[in-house]
């Protein structure tokens, strides 16, 4: 018979039992005990969830792979997810069909109704994609239909823009374009746009409210006990995630493609709207069909078309504002930019709005300063996991990894590689994508991990390029800047944002 005072004791020596026991184990037994790391991440996830959650993971991450040889090629950061720091590891990592499971936060719900972006075996992801896939994601439809559409949004920004007073009060660029970015998914995917342009602002706190919710779900992702003892509970999620009767945010939104999917189908039912309708990213989602030809869930369309918005928003409107950003930054460049879009104007090489081939064929070194600008500026700059699951394990980047194992890699550390970018890897130098051999040009194109890459590649990559291309150099044709703060680059749970990034606009002549 145990004493009162043993009894007492008794919870702390097993958690204490436990403690150690895990201690053991994560050093010594673990299969990725071999991998070198700090001792901090080894013994528990919560330092990198910490991390992520004040928004300093990507720097982290970067000073940490600095911390180690070139030689080392993948680093644990928590006791279960080795980290790859080189460009070498990508097409191994993602581009590898057995590679294509992702990760056990995907299946606690904590991100909404399963979508494309959220389902995690690899053959329900490829069963997915193809049937929401095809060409109307393609550049040539997209030139050819949806193009002149986001043609009037850009006129329309820029009318707006030119209407302020010559001492108007410096506002947020980078919130300007985001909400550009809000607009032109909400039109191309509901048909008409939310109006973020038109009445100046957050419509229904759509982008400020996705960005006050990352740092938890970015606690999440990385926080296995969090994850398993807390998200995948319903009752909890019921109380942290969006609702569809939610006034503002993405339980809006929810509500809203909610409804607008109900009423696309009763006119489908009712013959409207059909013959000479312009067709939207809504219609490709009701038109799709899985692999037995039955049309996709009444779930699975809502989330489809929330998540297009929430995907395709404000991460567009990111990167819109760092590349402008750092453009301003280095007064060098943005004069050769500008320089280049005036000798094309004056050959009559471009219309107005500028379109997109003409940029891609005219205007090189803007192009240069918009790719330059993704990689030192990332608008996601999230680890991107992957479970390995076959037996025996896999090699990546000269390196075994043991079967069960989660792997990533990040594009804000990947984008600052020297082994590909060399010693300046850390500058903005636009100039390195028109100079040099080819074969290095073009090992930086493949090593673009931007818009994620591989199987799961972003499906809405060439309509976030598209905008890229189309709005940033009608911009510094039409306006000069004057910036009143800098700003910088902020992550938020793994999707950056351009903060304090304050200007004035004035007409060109």
């Amino acid at each position: 018979m145990l004493s009162p005072t043993q009894l007492l004791l008794l919870p702390p020596t097993l958690l204490l039992c436990l403690v150690i026991r895990r201690i053991l184990t994560n050093f010594f037994f673990h299969p990725l005990s071999s991998f070198p790391a700090p001792f901090y991440t080894r013994l528990t996830s919560l330092p990198l969830a910490a991390l992520s959650l004040l928004g300093r993971e990507p720097e982290f991450l970067h000073n940490l792979t600095k911390k180690y040889p070139p030689s080392t090629r993948a680093i644990l950061i928590t006791p279960t997810l080795l980290f790859f720091p080189h460009a070498s590891s990508l097409k191994p990592i993602y581009w590898s069909p057995t590679h294509n499971h992702k990760g056990s936060l995907y299946g606690t719900g904590a991100l909404g109704p399963t979508s494309l972006f959220s389902t995690i075996p690899a053959e329900d992801h490829k069963s997915l994609r193809k049937s929401l896939g095809g060409t109307h994601w393609s550049v040539s439809y997209l030139k050819t239909f949806q193009e002149p559409r986001i043609d009037n949004l850009i006129t329309f920004f820029v009318n707006q823009l030119s209407l302020l007073p010559p001492d108007h009060e410096p506002f947020q660029m980078g919130e300007k374009l985001a909400q550009f970015a809000a607009d032109v998914m909400t039109l191309l995917v509901f048909g008409k746009p939310w109006g973020f342009i038109a009445h100046d602002r957050d419509e229904r706190r759509l982008l400020s409210a996705f960005r006050e919710s990352l740092p938890m779900f970015a606690f999440a992702a990385r926080c296995n006990s969090f994850r398993e003892l807390i998200l995948s509970s319903p009752w909890i999620r019921g109380l942290i995630m969006p609702k569809v009767d939610d006034k503002t945010g993405s339980g809006y939104l929810a509500s809203q493609a909610k409804l607008a999917v109900a009423q696309r189908e009763q006119e489908r039912e009712q013959g409207i709207g059909g013959e000479g309708k312009m067709r939207d990213y809504l219609d490709y989602t009701l038109d799709a069909r899985d692999g037995n030809g039955e049309p996709l869930t009444r779930a699975q369309k809502e989330a489809h078309a929330t998540l297009l918005i929430q995907a395709g928003a404000d991460t567009t409107g990111s990167g819109l504002g760092a590349v402008l950003r750092l453009m301003l930054e280095h007064g060098e460049c943005m004069k050769k930019a500008r320089r280049e879009i005036e000798v094309a104007d004056e050959k009559g090489l471009l219309s107005t709005p500028v379109l997109y081939e003409e940029t891609k064929q005219h205007l090189p070194y803007f192009v240069a300063c918009i790719k330059e600008g993704l990689r030192v500026n990332p608008p996601a700059p999230n680890l991107f996991g992957r479970i390995i699951l076959e037996k025996g394990g896999t090699v990546i980047d000269g390196v075994h990894v043991p079967q069960g194992a989660e792997v990533c890699s990040n594009p804000y550390v990947v984008g600052r590689d020297p082994e590909l970018y060399g010693t300046d890897a850390e500058a903005f130098e636009p100039e390195r994508w028109l100079n040099g051999n080819e074969k290095r040009r073009a090992e930086m194109e493949a090593a673009n991990f931007v818009f994620s890459m591989g199987p799961r590649v972003c499906l809405g990559k060439e309509i976030a390029m598209m905008e890229m291309y189309k709005v940033l150099p009608e911009i510094v044709r039409r306006f000069d800047f004057e910036v009143v703060s800098a700003g910088k680059y902020v992550d938020r749970g793994g999707v950056a944002c351009n903060k304090d990034f304050m200007v004035r606009v004035r007409r060109r002549a």
